[in-house]
């Protein structure tokens, strides 16, 4: 009995033993967002944001800054993000970053480098988004100051995520993400990429919170597209979309329609599933898109009667002709001009024809732009929103 309670004790002494590596929050400072420009003496020049969380509440806060950025150089992220203190005075806790801002510039070069660095390290999370910018440095991006969220890394991460919740132009790129398409021989990695509208040097103050208009406001631009680790083009934001729609990752989204000559529906789909099948047919690859969704009407410039079956019936052929001519496009896009499979129809044709694809996997670039697609739409139109006539119909 002495034994067994003897060993009872021991148990709970190491279970109940505490948080023996806690930190008080007076003594840490929550880095939310990190910024990787080209250096001008090393490879790499690091910025950080760490949160003041005292001035990102209204009933604590005072009017000072709502973060604090701090830069260094060198030549890995690893040595540089344990060196901040040489500026910093509290310990640096990055288990909570939600943005990595890596610039046009370095991505030129290669992301090789530092990509073993943020998979290797036990602090980092994987659930932060990984972008770009276009025609400014990273570092500028994080410093823009926003009204309702002053934390900028907090506002891109919110923004990128309701982005892909609302109209889908954002790919949604985590680090495993990219990591294995740059591992995989059947597809190219993309990541989101931003840019600054206004002044970069003016959206630094706290007057940017200030103002109805502000001085400068990051805006997402278009879709960065890799060969291997390095950054090889952008495709536009409304390819950003198809491209979601092509990978069925699309959660809902909402679509102009041309109805009549220059009149045009509102168009809110959801439930959007598309399903993808590759083979290898005489020599050549054969994709097949099979693209199911419901939508309704948003918006509507014509005058048919929302009240007959038939105006939804032609509405929904409509809506399945612009889906279909978006998506062929976007495609045939990527196989002509920027010669990329971003879509992943390499790795479907691994896991569903594997044979034909060992047989073609070093080449699968120019069997995609030589490929044949197929795309088959089809949208069901359930409702009318709130109102069944139209104004114009109405309109005497």
């Amino acid at each position: 009995m002495k034994y067994k309670t003897l060993v009872q004790v021991s148990v709970m002494v190491l279970i109940l033993s505490g948080c023996w590596d806690h930190r008080e929050l007076s003594e840490i400072t929550v880095v939310v967002g990190m910024a990787v420009d080209k250096g001008d003496n090393g490879k790499y020049t690091l910025t950080i944001e760490g949160i003041n969380a005292k001035e990102l509440s209204d009933k604590t806060s005072t009017g000072f800054a709502p973060s604090i950025f701090y830069a260094l150089e060198g030549d890995t992220l690893a040595e540089l993000s344990q060196k901040m203190n040489v500026g910093i005075s509290k310990n640096l806790i990055y288990s909570h970053m939600k943005v990595l801002v890596i610039s046009e510039e370095v991505l030129r070069d290669g992301l090789i480098d530092f990509l073993d660095f943020l998979e290797r390290n036990r602090e980092i999370r994987d659930d932060f988004n990984l972008v770009t910018t276009r025609n400014v440095k990273a570092a500028d991006i994080l410093g823009v100051t926003y009204l309702v969220q002053k934390s900028s890394s907090l506002k891109l991460h919110t923004q990128l995520n309701s982005l892909v919740e609302s109209w889908g132009g954002d790919p949604n790129i985590r680090l495993n993400d990219f990591i294995q398409a740059y591992t995989s021989a059947g597809k190219r990695g993309v990541m989101a990429a931003l840019t600054i509208q206004g002044d970069p040097e003016k959206g630094e103050s706290v007057e940017n919170m200030k103002k109805v208009k502000p001085d400068a406001l990051v805006v997402v631009d278009s879709l960065a597209i890799f060969k291997h680790d390095k950054l090889g083009a952008f495709l536009p934001l409304e390819d950003s979309r198809n491209y979601l729609w092509i990978i069925n990752k699309l959660d809902k989204t909402v679509l102009t329609v041309e109805c009549n000559k220059d009149k045009f529906l509102g168009v809110r789909i959801f439930n959007n599933k598309t399903k993808s099948k590759v083979s290898l047919i005489k020599g050549r690859a054969v994709i097949n898109l099979r693209v199911n969704g419901e939508g309704y009407l948003d918006s509507t410039q014509c005058k048919e009667d929302l009240t007959q079956i038939n105006t939804f019936v032609k509405y929904g052929k409509l809506t399945e002709k612009e889906i279909k001519k978006n998506l062929e496009a976007t495609i045939k896009k990527l196989q002509q001009e920027y010669k990329a499979d971003i879509f992943g129809f390499g790795e479907m044709m691994y896991r569903q024809d594997y044979k034909n694809f060992k047989r073609i996997e070093k080449n699968w670039d120019e069997y995609f732009e030589d490929a044949i697609v197929n795309v088959d739409v089809n949208v069901k139109l359930r409702r009318s929103g709130v109102k069944t006539k139209s104004l114009f119909s109405e309109k005497k």
